[in-house]
């Protein structure tokens, strides 16, 4: 019997150990609101990076190449495929004038991704 228990635990070893040492996997990003834009209104900016692994990444919101105040994140999740999800996200008042960038570094990427708002879509 212990035997048996010592062979799954080495098996279960093997298959966590596959997870950990998987391929850096570059995140895919998109940059969207929450409402329809109006300018001169509240909305909220929406950066989300998915299908990325290893967890580790720096997520950066940019208003005029300048950060944002109060950027706020959702907690990291994993999805079925054990790559990772994050929401990166602050309260904006788009007027037309004004370049919103989101900015993601990740191992995987050889440099950082910078994807524009594109407030009129």
């Amino acid at each position: 019997m212990a035997s048996k228990e010592l062979f799954l635990w080495c098996v279960v070893l093997v298959w966590v150990s596959d997870l950990t040492q998987a391929d850096p996997k570059a995140p895919v990003v998109q940059v969207y609101s929450r409402h329809p834009v109006t300018h001169g209104k509240e909305n909220v900016l929406h950066c989300y990076a998915e299908n990325f692994h290893p967890p580790k990444i720096n997520v950066t919101l940019l208003k005029n190449n300048v950060k944002l105040a109060n950027v706020k994140q959702s907690d990291l999740s994993f999805k079925e495929d054990w790559t990772f999800q994050l929401l990166t996200y602050a309260t904006v008042v788009p007027n037309g004038n004004d370049e919103y960038l989101c900015v993601v570094d990740h191992q995987a990427l050889d440099k950082p991704v910078t994807v524009k708002w594109e407030q009129d879509h």
